[in-house]
Order: structure tokens, then sequence, then C-alpha cells
């Protein structure tokens, strides 16, 4: 007796050629997440620290900007202003910063964090 199947052979080459494409992507998006990033802080234009990102160390930075004391924490592979004596205290409310390319600023304390390395996730726009 002979079984009549829904799927042909040529419908499972279908399968596993999504199914490889699948496996591609995400091998490839898994190798771009694990190039290295670094946290750098600026004070005045210089750089004043660079800390390398991964792992679960925490560590929080006091130092005197030019209106006061910046203070800055870092978290395994963020980081962001924790306080800062500047009048509007936006730099505060930018939050954790991240992924390479991102940035906070205080700009009264000219003191700037931003994260490099990594994959900054492409081109963000292209001017003619």
């Amino acid at each position: 007796m002979k079984r009549n199947w829904p799927l042909k052979a040529g419908d499972f080459l279908i399968f596993a050629a999504i199914l490889a494409l699948a496996c591609g992507i995400w091998l490839r998006l898994a190798l771009m997440q694990s190039e290295q990033t670094y946290g750098e802080i600026l004070v005045d234009g210089e750089l004043y620290r660079q800390v390398r990102f991964g792992g679960a160390a925490q560590e929080t930075i006091s130092f005197k900007g030019r209106t006061g004391e910046v203070t800055i924490e870092i978290d395994g592979d963020r980081m962001r202003f924790v306080s800062s004596s500047c009048p509007d205290h936006t730099c505060e409310r930018t939050g954790w910063i991240s992924r390479a390319g991102q940035s906070a600023v205080c700009l009264p304390n000219r003191v700037m964090l931003r994260i490099t390395g990594g994959d900054s996730g492409g081109v963000d726009a292209i001017a003619q």
C-alpha cells in the first residue's frame, strides 16, 4: 500500500535551505556581538580613563569637573552618570549606555562618556 505524503522531496530541500540560512544569520550575529567594547571617560576632550567592558565588575568613579563633583557608575558592560554638580542634570537623565557608538555628555563639566569598539550597528545615515 502506497502512502501519499503531503510533503515532497523538494519541500525538505527548501526546509533545509531555510534552516541553513537561519543558522548562518545567527552565527554571524553571535560573532559580531563578541567583539570587545570599551567605555571611555573624556574630560575637556582628553581621555581620562578607558574601561574594558565584560564580566560583572562594578565600579564608581568620582572626580572634580569644571563646576564640581562628577560621579560615574560602571556596571559590567554599561556606564552612566550617577550625579553631577551641573545645574540641569541632563546627563543623569540620559541613563545607562551600553552599545558601541552611544554617548552621554555633561556640558557644564565638559565630561563625555562613550562606548567604542565592537560593532556600532552599521551606518546611521548617509548625507549627500
